[in-house]
């Protein structure tokens, strides 16, 4: 017979342990994405669409040096623009003249880049009905924003399945490249009765200023599902492309690969950049970031929880040798989150986010030997709510912060580290 004292004590254990579990959840759905902002401008069904009070902007600098928006707001997406290195935007034009549901969170944000002439590109990822359906979508506007072409979808396979994760990169040639998770192969397999591990990687090709795209092209099966694809031209035109594979074991780790104007060779494994040991039953929603440094070294940052490594790493990888030279642990703390790499001015910066009890904070450190060695991290900016997903931005020799918070809206913070 079990006693009333001893049920009483199980039940407060469990109550206490329920509490505790709570809290936890709380602090970490506290710190999430932002869902709308605190911001007073902000409120409101009619607010007129905002950098500050839209969702997941995304940055980049056309090459005269204007910083550039394009942010999701009442089932459209919106460009806008500033001069003054957004303490100022001008009034947002809409990309997409009919609405529809878009991705916003920051693995899956609309993207935004530029052509030779400055021409303006966007890509993302559009809801599709069905559980984590979606469309790959594109649109350009040639004359700087005052009109955008109608968008057209990238993907071939129009089926009901995720076309998701989109990432795109213009070479210097103008040469549009967009890849992204696809879930085709995955689907074929159910039916034919076989096992497939993952999704794969796709991309298509554009040689006519987004005009239309040519046949989409596998890179390699066995992806991770939902992890964002990290994408970069190289100084031969070549797009330098990482992404988190899945390794037999249920092992996710990173793959690396160049892309070009030729169709990729699919093999069973493409060519390693980590090897962590993170076997997990899942995708960890936790996509890489690179930035290339000189004589075909990559530079590379991710987040793992595996065997040999955890936390926030840093890597340099030789494309020429397929060799991870260096790895370095920037930050093995358990809230550490969101990594960003880049190059500027000789210097290696990384860049993450990560929360303290209280506050969420943004940090760096900085190398200037090549990955060798780092500087004590140093707190860049911080918020008391939620908060999306830091990105660098490159503008010549200068770095600058990307962060979109629920309380301060969106900032444009440069980024400086004392040399070490």
């Amino acid at each position: 017979m079990i006693s009333k004292s001893s049920t009483a004590t199980k039940w407060l254990t469990g109550l206490a342990l329920l509490l505790t579990l709570s809290a936890v959840q709380a602090a970490k759905h506290k710190h999430k994405a932002p869902t709308h902002s605190l911001l007073e401008a902000c409120q409101g069904a009619s607010v007129l669409p905002s950098p500050n009070c839209g969702l997941t902007p995304t940055p980049a600098f056309d090459k005269d040096g204007k910083l550039w928006l394009v942010f999701v707001q009442n089932n459209h997406l919106y460009v806008t623009h500033s001069d003054d290195l957004g303490s100022t935007f001008a009034p947002p034009i809409a990309v997409n003249r009919v609405p529809e549901a878009i991705y916003h969170d920051g693995e899956n944000r609309p993207k935004l880049a530029f052509g030779p002439q400055n021409e303006i590109y966007i890509s993302w990822s559009q809801k599709a009905p069905g559980r984590f359906s979606g469309h790959i979508r594109f649109a350009r506007s040639l004359d700087g924003a005052k009109h955008f072409d109608d968008p057209l979808t990238v993907n071939d396979d129009l089926a009901p399945i995720s076309h998701r994760f989109d990432s795109m990169a213009v070479d210097s040639q103008g040469r549009i490249y967009i890849s992204w998770v696809d879930k085709r192969d995955l689907a074929a397999a159910k039916k034919a009765g076989q096992d497939y591990a993952g999704a794969a990687i796709y991309y298509a090709l554009s040689e006519n200023q987004g005009k239309s795209f040519a046949f989409n092209r596998k890179v390699a099966d066995h992806s991770c599902e939902c992890c964002r694809i990290a994408m970069m031209p190289d100084s031969n035109d070549q797009m330098v492309t990482l992404w988190r594979h899945v390794y037999p074991g249920n092992i996710r780790d990173h793959a690396i690969i160049r892309l070009g104007i030729d169709t990729p060779p699919v093999k069973d494994q493409p060519i390693r950049a980590t090897d962590d040991g993170w076997m997990i039953e899942g995708c960890p929603h936790h996509g890489p970031d690179l930035a290339l440094g000189s004589k075909d070294k990559i530079h590379m940052t991710w987040f793992t929880q595996g065997e040999k490594n955890r936390g926030i790493v840093y890597g340099r990888f030789d494309m020429s040798n397929q060799t991870l030279e260096i790895q370095h642990a920037i930050d093995t703390s358990s809230s550490a989150s969101r990594p960003q790499v880049a190059v500027a001015s000789g210097r290696i910066y990384t860049l993450w986010k990560s929360f303290n009890g209280t506050v969420s904070e943004l940090q760096v450190k900085s190398s200037n030997d090549e990955g060798a060695s780092w500087s004590a991290p140093h707190a860049l900016a911080k918020t008391a709510d939620g908060s999306d997903f830091p990105i660098l931005i490159n503008r010549g020799n200068d770095l600058f912060a990307s962060w979109h918070t629920r309380t301060e809206g969106y900032r444009l913070i440069p980024v400086s580290v004392d040399a070490h």
